[in-house]
């Protein structure tokens, strides 16, 4: 009699995991093996201090995805079908196939990052592999950069601290993305607000997560901050999955 067997997910840890134990996370395990923190406290209290104060989310789970390319802005616009008036520097696609829901950072001249949720990955690829006129090689760098999502009325005061980078409205609009550095860690920051929640997604080096943390929550102790789960980050408006 033949026993039918289920595909085991492979269990996959934010380098955040530890921190977040160490304050009460609780932890589910999603269709792609990440265990993420689900919540700290009630999911609807922390809903609330992010959008009185200041609260930090893990988004180390998603998928990035480097291109690089001597005119990445015509690429870009190849891609979503746009004149390059069009394009902006750094959006959220809407357009129909599997580019939409997909974060688009142009970081330079010459580079863009692509930030998705999982359940992207494959289609993506494919349709960046399949780019034309010329070959486009995504380099898939989710297991390399690690990532927070700073959010709450706060958290620009909080930036302030810990970078040099120009975080004022008029200087770092909604959806503007740049390198920079946190407490010298060179770093990626995306302005990229959850409906009229102020919020800045963080991109770095994941062996310098946990130093992050430490420096992030240290800054952030006299505005109030507090760690968030995804099921208040669902709430606040998010739905990159």
């Amino acid at each position: 009699m033949a026993v039918s067997q289920q595909r085991t997910v492979p269990k996959r840890s934010s380098p955040f995991h530890h921190k977040q134990a160490s304050v009460g996370a609780r932890f589910l395990q999603d269709q792609f093996g990440w265990e993420l923190a689900e919540r700290f406290t009630d999911p609807a209290k922390e809903k609330e201090e992010v959008e009185r104060n200041l609260g930090v989310g893990d988004i180390s789970h998603l998928v990035k995805f480097s291109l690089q390319n001597p005119d990445i802005r015509q690429v870009i616009s190849h891609l979503y079908h746009r004149g390059e008036r069009e394009t902006r520097g750094t959006e959220l696609t809407d357009g129909p196939g599997p580019l939409k829901g997909v974060l688009c950072a142009v970081l330079c001249k010459d580079e863009a990052l692509l930030i998705m949720g999982p359940s992207h990955k494959e289609p993506v690829y494919k349709l960046l592999g399949a780019y034309e006129p010329t070959h486009l090689n995504p380099i898939d760098v989710s297991s390399v950069l690690a990532g927070t999502y700073i959010l709450g009325p706060k958290s620009r005061a909080l930036l302030s601290k810990l970078t040099d980078l120009n975080v004022n409205a008029e200087n770092f609009p909604n959806l503007t993305a740049t390198h920079s550095s946190i407490r010298h860690v060179p770093s990626i920051v995306l302005r990229f607000d959850l409906g009229n929640v102020l919020g800045y997604q963080v991109y770095f080096e994941r062996a310098y997560s946990e130093y992050v943390w430490d420096v992030v929550f240290g800054a952030g102790s006299e505005l109030g901050i507090v760690p968030v789960g995804f099921s208040a980050m669902k709430l606040l408006g998010w739905s990159m999955e």
